[in-house]
């Protein structure tokens, strides 16, 4: 992406001391009209920010960069009272001759966040002194040339990423860290250095390093190091060598340095380790009842309730003995993935369960009817937020089952695919767009809050619930009932009708819905039930067949 003929003119800077729930609204609103197409970035100087644009939360760390349409409105909380952020609002003008058109924003995705490495963005922000709690009005002209700058670069650095995902070059590099990482796999045990790693990609160290870190979030030798730790502490729980042999056996020459790697890496030393794991072969959870679970090291054996779980196991290669399938088994998009696994009913049926002799339950929905005594007695119970994102559902499953580097591999490549998919789609709608969502089942109607395919809609690709929507999702309802002559009343810009295929058959003859697709020519789309799942496999199949979707009228 080339944001060469575009002219940046900067407005405003600040750095944001973000302490607590701090509503702060689109710099347009109220605007007179040559300044309404001011968009705003935000970058993350701290860890601990959720950023909430137009209600829909995003997660920001370290060097998290995120443009904010200027239609967009946002609010921003911290868990970390220190949590700051560096402001920039800005025109946007694409250069034609000598003149100066003024655009909605630079060619880059809003509202999703590009995390840049810190360490750069640090450097560009600079540390001068009247940098700090200053705005571009009480700047002089030498210092706002220079934000402007600035500015200039990060957006250009943003550019890069997006031009990364789709280089093939890239794709290539990335296959030869992954072959040193393999060959990391079969020889931790051996003496590694990175310059021998970086030969064997091809590559001079610097680069070696930059890519590996790139792909896996760490420096080789630390890589290297937890890999070690991680074999070590299997041989703790089931071997009865001296620590000099365990050391030697993972790739430490030296027991004292093993021990102080070990500690450091898991805040207790070798032998510490072993005392607990192998009297015990368990660790400590909190789920979200806010009780302490004893769960398993190594269980495999395992039952689910299925809407918030089901999809997310089996994303991370985990496969269940039993799950609550009795409506999912014949909705989802996975369905083929369901034919080993048994039925424990609608719900976590206790007699059910049992007879499968689980030795872990992971559910996502608490009925106070249940008898949880009952269910702890049959396996250790432990129950996730049904209200988590996808991403924090799928990060807290795999810390469960140590299986956290397939969901940071899942993540990535699924925003490589809402990346590739909003630029397939860049002509065809424009960020900031509003939508509802509307589930037929039979002869009663529904309207999805966040939930289901909104969730993909809202969170993804960059649309807005409409107004009476976004009311629903404030209150907390995943979805209500309605009655089809409310149907208008929620409708946005464009409109999804969910149901199955039997209903999709008759749904274009209903009066409301075919006056919603008048309203809204060529922004009605019919979608099979299938599609109105949450989970990894469901949004990352979606995300395949949305170009062909907009094009057609029924998926």
């Amino acid at each position: 992406m080339n944001l060469t003929p575009l002219y940046i003119r900067l407005q405003h800077y600040d750095r944001l001391q973000v302490d607590q729930m701090t509503p702060v609204i689109s710099d347009n609103e109220g605007a007179n009209d040559n300044e309404t197409n001011a968009c705003t970035l935000l970058i993350a100087l701290s860890h601990g920010i959720r950023l909430y644009i137009d209600k829909v939360a995003i997660e920001l760390r370290q060097g998290s960069c995120i443009l904010v349409a200027p239609a967009q409105h946002y609010t921003m909380e911290s868990s970390n009272g220190e949590a700051q952020l560096a402001r920039f609002v800005f025109e946007t003008f694409e250069v034609e001759g000598m003149t100066l058109n003024p655009v909605a924003h630079p060619p880059l995705l809003c509202g999703y966040p590009y995390h840049l490495l810190f360490s750069g963005v640090k450097q560009v922000l600079g540390k001068e002194p009247w940098m700090r709690n200053r705005v571009c009005s009480s700047l002089s002209a030498s210092e706002m040339i220079m934000m402007q700058g600035r500015l200039q670069l990060i957006l250009g650095w943003m550019a890069q990423l997006d031009e990364q995902a789709s280089r093939a070059q890239n794709e290539d590099k990335l296959k030869l860290i992954q072959h040193t990482l393999h060959y990391m796999e079969q020889h931790y045990d051996e003496e590694l250095t990175v310059e021998q790693l970086a030969n064997m990609a091809g590559m001079v160290r610097w680069q070696y390093s930059q890519q590996f870190k790139t792909l896996t979030g760490q420096k080789p030798t630390d890589y290297l190091t937890h890999l070690r730790i991680k074999h070590a502490k299997k041989l703790l729980c089931h071997s009865t060598e001296p620590l000099s042999t365990i050391s030697r056996q993972v790739g430490f020459r030296d027991e004292y340095y093993f021990s102080r790697c070990f500690h450091k890496l898991t805040g207790s030393t070798p032998r510490e380790y072993a005392n607990i794991h192998v009297l015990t072969g368990q660790k400590t959870v909190i789920d979200s009842l806010g009780r302490k679970v004893h769960v398993p090291n190594d269980a495999t054996r395992i039952v689910t309730d299925g809407k918030f779980t089901l999809g997310e196991l089996l994303a991370l290669g985990i496969a269940p003995i039993g799950a609550a399938i009795s409506i999912m088994k014949d909705n989802v998009i996975y369905h083929d993935k369901l034919r080993n696994i048994h039925n424990i009913g609608y719900w976590a049926d206790p007699d059910k369960i049992a007879q499968l002799q689980p030795e872990l339950s992971l559910l996502s929905f608490f009925h106070p009817e249940q008898d949880l005594q009952k269910l702890d007695a049959i396996a250790p119970t432990v129950f996730l937020n049904n209200k988590f994102s996808l991403f924090e559902r799928l990060s807290y499953i795999a810390k469960l089952f140590e299986r956290n580097k397939a969901a940071e591999k899942w993540i990535a490549r699924y925003e490589d695919k809402v990346r590739l998919v909003r630029r397939q789609l860049s002509d065809v709608y424009a960020a900031g767009e509003t939508a509802a969502v509307y589930l037929k089942l039979g002869g009663k109607l529904y309207m999805m809050g966040h939930n289901g395919l909104a969730a993909t809609l809202y969170e993804s690709l960059g649309f807005r619930p409409s107004a009476k929507v976004l009311h629903l999702i404030e209150q907390g309802q995943a979805w209500i009932e309605i009655q089809q002559h409310q149907m208008k009343h929620y409708a946005g810009d464009r409109n999804f009708i969910v149901a199955s295929r039997p209903d999709l058959q008759t749904a274009a003859h209903c009066q409301e819905i075919a006056a919603i697709a008048e309203l809204t020519q060529g922004k009605l789309h019919y979608m099979d039930v299938t599609w109105n799942y949450d989970d990894p496999i469901t949004r990352g199949r979606l995300l395949e067949v949305l170009p062909y979707m907009f094009k057609k009228k029924t998926i």
